[in-house]
């Protein structure tokens, strides 16, 4: 198997992330997997002027992870910090998987590549992020992974175009000391 390359998203990247992140989380071919949340949301999970915007911000970094020059997997990092003070943790999201390539490792790795670049990137030392409280097999996966809920929750974002099957949800947050 192509070992996986990493590198970061470039404004050109952003059609081809949108359409990951649409085929990972709410597409046809995860639907019905643990991998997807396509029974919770029907609407769109992001946008090409959100990917676009977040790719151009200064505290964020679309993490591409490539193999054999096709787009594997993605993630999300942000750094957060207070006003006057480093940044010291770093927020991870739209993590997106080719729903061809689940299940061997590449989630995996992915996320370690993570895990070590936000060090590099903002000396951050800590990874958070929020998941649904009703996907329980996604929260186990990242407790095997070293992460831990923390008792903070928040309100789902519902939208007008969220799509939702039923409100009966909201976010955990998760985190993970990462230096």
């Amino acid at each position: 198997m192509t070992e996986l390359s990493f590198r970061y998203a470039r404004q050109a990247d952003a059609p081809a992330l949108v359409d990951l992140i649409e085929r990972a989380y709410r597409g046809p071919e995860t639907e019905g997997s643990w991998a997807s949340e396509a029974h919770l949301l029907k609407g769109p999970r992001t946008s090409l002027e959100e990917v676009l915007s977040l790719i151009a911000r200064e505290d964020s970094r679309f993490l591409i992870a490539e193999r054999g020059g096709h787009l594997a997997g993605c993630c999300l990092l942000q750094g957060l910090s207070q006003p006057g003070e480093p940044i010291n943790a770093s927020y991870f999201g739209m993590f997106a998987l080719d729903p061809g390539a689940q299940g061997g490792g590449l989630g995996k790795q992915i996320i370690a590549e993570a895990e070590r670049r936000i060090q590099d990137l903002w000396g951050a030392n800590e990874m958070v992020m929020t998941v649904i409280n009703v996907r329980t097999a996604l929260i186990a996966w990242y407790e095997r992974r070293g992460y831990h809920l923390t008792g903070a929750t928040l309100p789902f974002p519902f939208s007008e175009t969220s799509g939702e099957t039923t409100r009966d949800f909201h976010l955990v947050e998760m985190r993970k000391r990462v230096a």
